[in-house]
């Protein structure tokens, strides 16, 4: 946020200093027609350097947003994750078997009326079929 006032700032003050120009080259200058090129000019600097002031406002904004998100996600996930590398800590071999085991059991069985094991199995078997034509 302060760095967006900081921004605002120096961009007020750029507009102000472009101005300040273009009205002592009204004064200093009596061709008509570099008065016209200093309005100009300073009517497309000033708006070029306003979108510039918008356009990183808005990307520090999406920044912001982000890295917010991130580091919400990543202390939710944290104590997750140290909650499961302490359990497997605290198991031994035998545990960590029949929990592998368990896990297969229900990824073979996940609701599915065929398991995905034996898709896949039977998907061996037809290429194996098609490639010995």
């Amino acid at each position: 946020m302060n760095r967006t006032r900081t921004q605002l700032m120096y961009t007020i003050l750029a507009t102000v200093i472009i101005w300040a120009g273009v009205a002592a080259m009204k004064i200093l200058t009596p061709v008509e027609e570099l008065i016209t090129f200093g309005l100009v000019g300073g009517f497309g600097s000033t708006v070029a350097l306003w979108l510039v002031w918008t356009f990183s406002t808005y990307q520090s904004g999406e920044t912001e947003q982000t890295a917010e998100k991130a580091k919400r996600a990543a202390t939710s996930a944290t104590p997750e994750d140290a909650r499961v590398a302490l359990l497997l800590q605290l198991m031994d071999d035998e545990d960590r078997r029949e929990l592998k085991r368990r896990l297969m059991d229900d990824l073979s069985a996940d609701g599915e009326s065929v398991a995905l094991a034996d898709l896949l199995a039977a998907q061996g078997e037809h290429i194996g079929r098609a490639s010995g034509r």
